[in-house]
């Protein structure tokens, strides 16, 4: 990893958002010591140059740029462990049977029996858990649970503004902090309508809003800028539901 992204749109940078730049790629290591303010001191610029910088270089803000400078850096030193074959084994097992323990059949129950009543049964997920929340959806369907993936970013906000009570939304996050996650599930709580959040067992937004909560165990929550992150959990979790109601349906 190395910082393309700060040089991508050099050429239409002003003059003082380019010695910014600079300034950063030959001392990288200060935009994690110092803070916005700090930082802008520094280098003789406004906080505000420095956030609509970021914002320039394709970043939420100070603190996304500063997450990526940060992956830089751990990058660069070598911190990241080499991880053997029976490590990698390990860890996948560890992430199976904690997100299994995590799981109670009640729980599960209350959750099969409000998607089996539900009219319509929304899913959505951003970034690489979208694979999931599709796998999710066409099961359901083929469980004759009518179920709808929402794929385009556009369509989530649509959805929840249109979404009635009745129907599900099953918003998926590893994080739970989803800025357009969060956004869709107060919304469709606002309008009384039932949410299943499934994230990582941590504290998050998403957990606090829904009103359904399934959690996977997860030994890095936090996704941004790293889509490898594995989401083996929620994987799990899907798979359990489609298998507990498919058990239901049989009886």
């Amino acid at each position: 990893m190395e910082l393309s992204r700060l040089v991508k749109n050099y050429d239409e940078l002003t003059g003082l958002e380019k010695m910014v730049v600079e300034n950063i790629m030959a001392e990288p290591d200060q935009v994690i010591r110092l803070t916005v303010n700090e930082l802008a001191e520094k280098m003789f610029v406004s906080k505000t140059t420095i956030i609509n910088l970021s914002k320039k270089l394709g970043f939420e803000g100070f603190t996304d740029l500063r997450y990526y400078i940060k992956e830089y850096l751990i990058n660069k030193t070598g911190k990241k462990q080499n991880v053997t074959y029976d490590g990698i084994l390990a860890n996948l097992y560890s992430e199976i049977t904690k997100t299994l323990s995590l799981q109670n059949e009640e729980n599960i129950s209350k959750i099969a029996e409000l998607l089996q009543n539900a009219k319509t049964v929304y899913v959505i997920a951003r970034g690489a858990s979208k694979p999931i929340a599709d796998l999710l959806s066409s099961r359901l369907s083929i469980l004759k649970i009518k179920s709808i993936f929402i794929n385009d970013y556009n369509l989530i906000e649509i959805i929840s503004e249109r979404i009635v009570p009745g129907e599900v939304l099953i918003l998926i996050s590893l994080s739970g902090e989803t800025e357009k996650i969060k956004n869709a599930a107060k919304i469709a709580r606002a309008k009384n309508v039932d949410v299943v959040g499934i994230t990582s067992f941590s504290n998050n937004a998403l957990q606090e809003i829904a009103n359904y909560k399934m959690f996977c165990f997860s030994n890095k929550a936090e996704t941004k800028n790293n889509d490898l992150v594995s989401r083996v959990g929620i994987h799990i979790i899907a798979q359990l539901l489609i298998e507990y109601i498919n058990s239901q349906e049989r009886k």
